[in-house]
């Protein structure tokens, strides 16, 4: 089972971060190259600080998560993760103000939420390991980089359509505002399932199969 759960955490590791430089090629290195999109291009300020930031804190991200890392190199763990939370922090500021200017009027409410999610995760994340709490920091570092992978599986959502979940949908507004909220908050969703719900439902069986071997 082991071997099973390892292998599974490496491919996840694989697709995520090769999404991640995926979508760094396709929408930050353009940008930063010149490419500017219509969306947002009187505001050329916000969305570089939403990139740099974003970016700092997708690829340093993966780092936090490597047991040997930060068993071995603690120093550089640390020094990384302060690295992933000034990123986190310019990510959802910038978010933020660009939730109120998006072309897509019925988005910018799950963007919005989508950046205080990501302050607030990181956030307590920081707290957690200041008060010396680790389960507690582990956790919000994960919901923490699940809200920033969420914006980048928002742009990418295309490549994943979701006409088998809803049917197809014609109307291109409500089309990317079913993408917006689905890749914003299904991944949170599912990541919290993983980390508690199952470990408290496992919790419960178990502790049943401990009563009924007690009792005969």
């Amino acid at each position: 089972m082991k071997k099973i759960e390892r292998l599974f955490i490496i491919i996840l590791w694989t697709i995520i971060v090769g999404l991640s430089f995926y979508f760094f090629l396709d929408n930050v290195a353009v940008y930063l190259t010149g490419y500017k999109s219509k969306s947002f291009s009187n505001n050329p300020f916000w969305v570089g600080l939403h990139l740099v930031g974003g970016t700092l804190a997708l690829f340093f991200g993966p780092i936090q998560f490597s047991k040997w890392l930060r068993y071995k190199y603690l120093t550089f763990h640390r020094l990384s993760g302060k690295i992933y939370i000034i990123g986190a922090f310019i990510a959802g500021l910038s978010a933020l103000r660009l939730s109120i200017i998006s072309s897509c009027a019925p988005c910018r409410v799950s963007l919005f939420i989508l950046a205080v999610l990501v302050l607030a995760t990181t956030f307590f994340a920081w707290w957690s390991i200041k008060n010396k709490n680790l389960e507690s920091h582990r956790q919000f570092m994960v919901r923490s980089y699940i809200c920033v992978f969420s914006f980048v599986a928002v742009r990418i959502g295309g490549i994943f359509p979701l006409d088998f979940l809803f049917g197809q949908i014609d109307d291109p507004t409500f089309d990317r505002t079913v993408n917006e909220y689905f890749f914003s908050f299904v991944p949170l969703l599912i990541g919290e399932m993983l980390m508690t719900w199952w470990p408290t439902l496992k919790n419960i069986r178990d502790k049943i199969k401990v009563g009924q071997t007690s009792s005969h």
